[in-house]
């Protein structure tokens, strides 16, 4: 099936909030880098958003092989293409442009380009130098796209990342008691979703000994702002993925330690 079946309408590309996306863009990657990339990565992330939520047939292998074609990195199109793709289905449902079952099915069809492309990391051979972490995203949770992403660029530096979405209260501890990780992280992005992880993890601290360290992120961190740090027990909150890694990285150090003079 040719690329071409898989254009974009004009008329639709044009209602997409395309110069919001393109400061973004250009923030994430920075002004140094090659305007031809920030313009692909661009018209990449629009691309995505109407050909998933597109009514004619759409055959899952013959889209994610246009989009390999489109020459923007496998790394840039987990980072940036598909979450701004949600993004802009979300502010199109919200300023009447794309009906709530358009949002709907495209952000299902996102999340499966996703797992396509995610890699298989259970065997990556700096696991174990750069540690393990748990990521939990609660029950209540409607966003599960971000976390996925998340894990994906933990794996990607190293990480063993074992993630749990809309598990148990019983399987969050046991596997909290059970396992050697490095810290423990949540990610969160509703209000509903913030109250049930308030009370987990007040249990998990009740019911568990030797923790690691507990690190929350997510959309929730806006929401709440500042107050939020009164209301939830962690270690630390923040939405920089490189701020969390350094505050657990002498965590993990001694983590490490610890397992080789166990081993040896």
């Amino acid at each position: 099936m040719s690329e071409n079946k898989f254009s974009p309408s004009k008329s639709l590309t044009s209602t997409l909030r395309v110069e919001e996306l393109a400061k973004r863009v250009i923030s994430e990657l920075g002004k140094k880098s090659p305007a031809e990339t920030r313009d692909r990565v661009i018209e990449t992330t629009v691309w995505i958003a109407n050909v998933t939520t597109t009514t004619g047939n759409y055959v899952q292998s013959d889209v994610m092989a246009a989009l390999l074609k489109r020459g923007v990195s496998r790394d840039l199109l987990i980072d940036c293409c598909l979450p701004d793709a949600a993004r802009l289905l979300g502010d199109g449902w919200m300023k009447n442009l794309r009906s709530f079952g358009q949002v709907s099915l495209g952000t299902v069809r996102i999340q499966a380009l996703l797992q396509d492309l995610t890699c298989v990391w259970d065997n990556h051979p700096d696991n174990e130098q750069a540690g393990g972490l748990i990521l939990i995203v609660c029950q209540g949770e409607d966003h599960t796209l971000g976390p996925l992403v998340l894990a994906d660029q933990l794996r990607r530096r190293g990480y063993s990342i074992n993630i749990l979405i809309g598990a148990e209260e019983e399987e969050i501890i046991n596997v909290s008691n059970n396992s050697d990780f490095d810290g423990i992280m949540f990610s969160c992005s509703g209000i509903r979703a913030f109250d049930d992880l308030v009370k987990l993890i007040k249990n998990i601290k009740e019911k568990s000994e030797n923790l690691p360290p507990f690190v929350l992120g997510g959309k929730i961190v806006d929401v709440l702002e500042e107050k939020i740090h009164d209301m939830i027990e962690v270690d630390l909150i923040t939405k920089d993925l490189e701020e969390a890694l350094r505050f657990l990285k002498p965590k993990n150090e001694r983590a490490i330690r610890n397992r080789i003079e166990r081993a040896s």
